[in-house]
């Protein structure tokens, strides 16, 4: 029989949300579904809820996690400064999936201080984003074990994270299994770190970059 932390709750419960949200306050792990794939969130300025998401991933600390947020507003306000390129791209992308990675002088997100540097997205996903009004910044990373499939429906969550994360929310399958593409806005110059379900084509011409 499944331990009580093994049992989702619905996407659609209003309590789900409540309960992760205090549960992400105690600095653990939960797992929600995105508009890509099913990932699993810590708090973002918390950083043993972060090595204790990494540590759930089986995965090192320079893999840092993206953070989520619920619109460009707080994205922007993550970062040091923001490019032209990278206001029209995440204009254009937003919500949806594209990651941008932003110098930051933040030292209250976990991870960020070290490398100067933060990945942002706003999800497509309204329900998420109304949870991130909430809570703020989120780290999230795809809930999977490192160099293993992403999961697409909860019951892959579990069975790949088990008893590492204290709350499950079932949203049904995710679209996945392309994940966002991330693109280094940290400078004047813009690279594609990944390409996913935006190309690159299409993040050079709506960042105005010709490339060659």
């Amino acid at each position: 029989m499944a331990t009580p932390a093994l049992v989702p709750w619905s996407a659609d419960d209003p309590e789900a949300w409540s309960r992760a949200r205090d549960i992400l306050s105690g600095g653990e792990c939960v797992v929600f579904p995105t508009d890509t794939v099913y990932g699993i969130a810590a708090r973002a300025d918390n950083a043993s809820a972060i090595a204790r998401l990494q540590g759930a991933k089986g995965r090192s600390d320079s893999f840092p996690p993206p953070v989520l947020v619920s619109d460009a507003s707080a994205a922007w306000a993550l970062a040091r400064s923001v490019t032209d390129e990278a206001r029209r791209l995440g204009d254009a992308w937003w919500p949806g999936p594209l990651t941008l990675v932003l110098a930051t002088d933040r030292t209250d997100l976990a991870l960020s201080a070290s490398v100067g540097t933060v990945g942002v997205r706003v999800p497509d996903l309204a329900v998420l984003r109304d949870f991130l009004r909430t809570t703020g910044p989120v780290a999230v990373s795809s809930a999977n074990k490192h160099n293993r499939p992403a999961a697409m429906t909860v019951d892959e969550a579990v069975a790949q994270l088990g008893t590492d994360v204290a709350l499950y929310i079932d949203g049904g399958p995710t679209p996945g299994p392309a994940p966002s593409t991330v693109v280094d806005c940290s400078s004047q110059q813009v690279t594609i770190l990944r390409v996913g379900l935006v190309s690159e084509q299409q993040i050079f011409a709506t960042a105005g970059v010709v490339h060659a």
